[in-house]
C-alpha cells in the first residue's frame, strides 16, 4: 500500500507595490520617517562603524523643512526643477565607552526624473548637542553615510517597496 501525503494548497500573497510620491511633501514626510533606520543599515553595510574604534546611530530625523534655505557661502544649483529639502538628524556617538550626541543638519537637493526622484546634491553642517558651541561650516556630503541612505531609500520608493 503506498500513502502520499496531501499538502493544502497555500496561496501565495504579494503585496501591491506601493507608488512613490510624486510631490515633494508627502515624499519627504516618508524619508524623514524612514531615514534613521536607513543611515544606520548604509553604515553598518559599508563597514564604517567597524574602521574605527566609535559607534555612531541617527536616532531621530527632524520633519522635513521645504522652504528654500540659502546660507552664505554656499554654492548650490540653480535649476528651478530642484526641491529643496532641510532636515536634522539626532545622533548618538559612542567613543571609548562614553556617549554623546550631536545634530546633523542637511540641506537636500532633490530631482524628479522619468527613472524617479534623484539626490541631486546635499550639503551637512554639524553640532553637538544640546548646541553649547559653534555649528561647522557647511560641507558638500553627496557621498556621506546620510546622503548614500537617501538614495537607497529613494531608489526603494520608486521600487514600490516603502509603505505609506
Amino acid at each position: 500500500m503506498i500513502f502520499t501525503a496531501v499538502y493544502p494548497i497555500v496561496p501565495i500573497i504579494i503585496p501591491n507595490k506601493q507608488a512613490c510620491p510624486t510631490t515633494i511633501e508627502p515624499l519627504a514626510k516618508l524619508l524623514v520617517r524612514d531615514l534613521p533606520s536607513y543611515a544606520n543599515r548604509t553604515a553598518l553595510k559599508n563597514g564604517t562603524r567597524f574602521q574605527v574604534p566609535e559607534m555612531s546611530q541617527v536616532i531621530i530625523a527632524s520633519q522635513a523643512n521645504l522652504e528654500p534655505l540659502q546660507l552664505p557661502g554656499v554654492q548650490h544649483p540653480s535649476d528651478p526643477n530642484l526641491h529643496q529639502l532641510f532636515i536634522t538628524t539626532l545622533e548618538r556617538q559612542t567613543f571609548n565607552q562614553k556617549t554623546s550626541k550631536f545634530q546633523q543638519y542637511h540641506w537636500l537637493f532633490l530631482v524628479q526624473t522619468r527613472e524617479g526622484w534623484k539626490l541631486s546634491q546635499s550639503f551637512s553642517r554639524i553640532s553637538p548637542y544640546p548646541l553649547v558651541s559653534r555649528i561647522t561650516p557647511p560641507h558638500e556630503s553627496s557621498q556621506g553615510i546620510t546622503a548614500q541612505a537617501i538614495k537607497i531609500w529613494l531608489r526603494d520608493c520608486q521600487a514600490g517597496v516603502i509603505r505609506s
